[in-house]
């Protein structure tokens, strides 16, 4: 039967068949967080206090993303679902502490970063993981604390998310614009990255420097794009870098990059790139 005819029970009965992983309880789940109604609300509100765990680990799935897209101030179940993500967090299973991080960090309210925060030495990677992802995005001081921290992490994909949270921080400067988060600890950060043995990390280091108009980043990436072996992103960090539109062929983006260096070279270490 097609989801899109299946009762919201069906689906959440559907959800819980099958391993953690497989796709057909995740098609059911993804179903469940479109419908988005009242009565999906209830019964993962409900499901949440099944005695079974991966009960309430499906219901907190739900929960994670029902209704996502729309401001979350239009979002009508969200304070709430943070409240119940909150509670699982402290449980003792782990995998209904698995999904609560992840609920958590998908919902975003403070109290959900603040919870999460609390987790970033938790022993599970992915539980640090989803804690580096909750903390992306718009500019904390203790969230960004909290991402230079887990770029430190043994686990690469904890590093890799990380690094990229640091890299895309953004924030309102004092005019009232909008623009990428900087600081002297924050290039520092990115610059100890540049020799991650994880190469998505080292990718997201030099886009993270270049956005910034780092110039050791700058020069990273004017070699990139030289060489001609860039990588998919380079060309888009090059743009953001340059206030380019992301159409704009290599060859301008490289003579503006080189601009950058010979004309503003001293400066782009030093000036916050907002």
């Amino acid at each position: 039967m097609d989801d899109a005819v299946k009762t919201s029970e069906d689906l959440f009965l559907a959800s819980f068949e099958g391993g953690y992983e497989d796709e057909a309880p995740w098609d059911a789940v993804r179903a469940l967080r479109h419908r988005n109604t009242a009565e999906v609300f209830k019964l993962a509100s409900a499901y949440c206090r099944s005695g079974k765990p991966i009960r309430r680990a499906r219901a907190l799935d739900v929960l994670a993303q029902l209704g996502a897209g729309p401001p979350p101030s239009d979002r009508p179940y969200l304070n709430a679902s943070v409240s119940i993500a909150l509670a699982h967090l402290r449980e003792e299973d782990p995998l209904v502490v698995h999904s609560a991080a992840w609920a958590l960090a998908h919902l975003r309210d403070e109290r959900a970063v603040g919870a999460l925060i609390e987790r970033r030495n938790d022993p599970d990677p992915d539980v640090r993981l989803a804690v580096a992802y909750g903390m992306a995005g718009p500019e904390r001081p203790e969230a960004t604390q909290t991402l230079i921290e887990l770029m430190e992490d043994e686990d690469e994909e904890v590093r890799n998310c990380a690094t990229f949270g640091l890299g895309t921080t953004y924030g309102e400067d004092g005019s009232g614009r909008i623009g990428t988060v900087d600081s002297a600890e924050i290039r520092e950060a990115l610059r100890k990255r540049l020799d991650d043995p994880f190469g998505e990390v080292r990718d997201e280091a030099v886009w993270g420097l270049a956005k910034r108009r780092d110039s050791q980043g700058l020069r990273l990436l004017v070699d990139r794009l030289e060489a001609q072996e860039w990588v998919t992103g380079d060309e888009m960090a090059a743009a953001e870098a340059l206030d380019f539109g992301y159409d704009t062929p290599i060859e301008k983006l490289l003579g503006g990059l080189r601009n950058l260096l010979s004309g503003q070279g001293s400066e782009s270490d030093n000036h916050p790139a907002r």
